[in-house]
């Protein structure tokens, strides 16, 4: 893709359009790589910076995808209301180079993730790591019980899950709602994993605009741009290298995390909000109002709410304890109590993964994309690159990423006072 460069020079401005980009080729195959990423709200120093940043990682990351034969298997899980597959298209096809995706229904077939294997003791997985995009509807006991053996023998699990439903049909036709909790059944697997995802929604200053229309201007309706604090942009939460060198995250309607401390997993903060949160508590009512009100943020508020979390070491089974088969039948599914080593991540907002759609042109716009602006800003599809990257253990990759150039610029207004 080109690239327009603006320039001063003299009091004169030019623009320069380059094609910034590789061609890499390995027996017979040819990818192409784009080496300078620009976005419309970075000024063309930052782009370059940014590219910089990121320019071995692109390099590496497409010489390991033209020159690796296998590629793991990535699942999203379908069944329980998750997003569609439009809704996840850019994700997809992203994570498409690198990995095999697909979509799965588990159906409360225990064969479905994991299958034992003749002779052996354990099950042996048939997917790297499943994707969970924002349920809506409890998942089945059989269906937990899939997952969780997927997991104790070290299968990786994304999770992008709702806490609370906003009823947004409501609140688009009457201006309000109340946000009431899912039931998804999943609490107390989540708790035996080090998290849970609370029953309350989070208010934050630092937040992304939405468009309404407002009282008519005359007799035209009159379309509005306003922050809402319902929908955080969220921040790195220290240096992870999963959340190293990427833009805010755009979250909409998401919920607080407690970690619960666990003796064979640690836990690593990824994402929170900002120093200006408050907390509200279920039932919450949510309004378009509260883009004119004064929330006293500054004040009256919780500050630094985590919303993404990444859980790695062992887990116990969320079923010990909980089975009343016998030890023989138990033997024969190859049922695991303790995990291999493995890692999870929690995020509190299952919009977070999902990407702008236009049902009536049936596509879709990139992941982190703002209409206001008709422009990718934020850094939702780079997070969620990263933690797939975490997971399934390409390292090499995200320690590239996390490294960070500075460019130390000259000063423009000495270069032109003294140019010759």
């Amino acid at each position: 893709q080109y690239t327009s460069i603006s320039t001063q020079n003299k009091g004169a401005q030019s623009e320069v359009i380059v094609w910034p980009g590789a061609i890499i080729t390995y027996k017979g195959k040819s990818i192409p790589v784009q080496l300078l990423k620009s976005q419309t709200m970075n000024t063309d120093a930052q782009a370059v910076n940014s590219s910089l940043n990121n320019l071995e990682y692109e390099v590496a990351s497409s010489i390991r995808q033209i020159t690796n034969p296998y590629r793991p298997r990535i699942a999203f899980i379908e069944g329980q209301g998750e997003l569609g597959e439009l809704a996840v298209q850019d994700l997809t096809q992203a994570l498409s180079e690198q990995y095999t995706v697909s979509r799965l229904r588990l159906d409360g077939k225990v064969d479905a993730l994991s299958v034992k294997v003749d002779g052996g003791r354990w099950r042996a997985n048939q997917y790297e790591a499943i994707i969970i995009a924002k349920p809506d509807s409890a998942f089945s006991p059989k269906d937990q019980f899939i997952i969780d053996q997927f997991i104790m023998n070290g299968g990786k699990v994304l999770w992008a899950v709702d806490a609370m439903d906003p009823h947004l049909d409501s609140l688009r036709r009457n201006q309000f709602s109340m946000a009431t909790p899912y039931d998804l059944g999943i609490d107390e697997m989540l708790f035996a994993y080090g998290v849970r995802i609370n029953k309350d929604l989070l208010l934050d200053q630092q937040c992304a605009p939405i468009q309404f229309y407002a009282q008519p201007y005359g007799d035209q309706p009159q379309l509005v741009t306003k922050p809402f604090p319902f929908e955080p942009l969220v921040l790195a939460f220290g240096n992870n290298p999963i959340v190293n060198n990427i833009d805010p995250v755009h979250l909409k309607f998401a919920s607080s995390i407690d970690t619960i401390a666990l003796d064979s997993a640690h836990s690593t903060i990824l994402l929170t909000t900002s120093r200006y949160t408050r907390v509200l508590r279920n039932p919450v009512r949510v309004s378009l109002a509260v883009v004119d009100m004064d929330l006293k943020l500054e004040r009256n508020n919780n500050p630094f709410q985590k919303v993404a979390v990444l859980e790695q070491g062992k887990f116990r089974s969320a079923f010990a304890d909980r089975l009343v088969m016998a030890d023989s039948v138990l033997k024969e599914l190859g049922y695991r109590e303790w995990s291999r080593p493995t890692a999870q991540i929690f995020v509190s907002d299952g919009d977070a993964i999902a990407n702008p759609v236009d049902l009536e042109k049936r596509t879709y716009y990139p992941l982190g994309y703002e209409r206001a602006a008709r422009a990718k800003i934020f850094g939702n599809r780079e997070f969620f690159l990263n933690a797939m990257n975490y997971l399934l253990d390409d390292k090499s990759l995200i320690s590239i990423r996390s490294r960070t150039i500075t460019l130390h610029q000259l000063d423009p207004q000495r270069i032109q006072a003294q140019r010759t």
